[in-house]
């Protein structure tokens, strides 16, 4: 990734990110049956890494912040390619 774009839109109320990485792999979770960045964008406590008697080999409790932002607008849009797969993917959740 060399490029991250960050926009915010204060007339409109709305905020995009982009960066021009690998993307995320667009492939269903064999065990949720769920696409994996649904799991990522739209579920909390997605992670295997919420016990907190287990020492922490990673932050845990990740990605509060897009999930959340999904949570309260009335329109998230997630966008990503795949490069390996050759596959797009395009959610779009919107509360009237």
């Amino acid at each position: 990734m060399d490029a991250l774009r960050v926009d915010i839109d204060v007339v409109e109320g709305r905020i995009s990110a982009y960066n021009n990485g690998d993307g995320i792999l667009v492939e269903v979770h064999q065990e949720e049956g769920i696409y994996v960045l649904e799991m990522i964008f739209d579920h909390l406590l997605t992670s295997s890494n919420y016990d907190d008697n287990v020492k922490k080999t990673t932050g845990g409790r990740n990605g509060y912040g897009s999930k959340l932002t999904n949570i309260f607008s009335t329109e998230f849009v997630i966008e990503t390619t795949d490069g390996r797969r050759q596959k797009k993917y395009k959610q779009v959740r919107y509360v009237p």
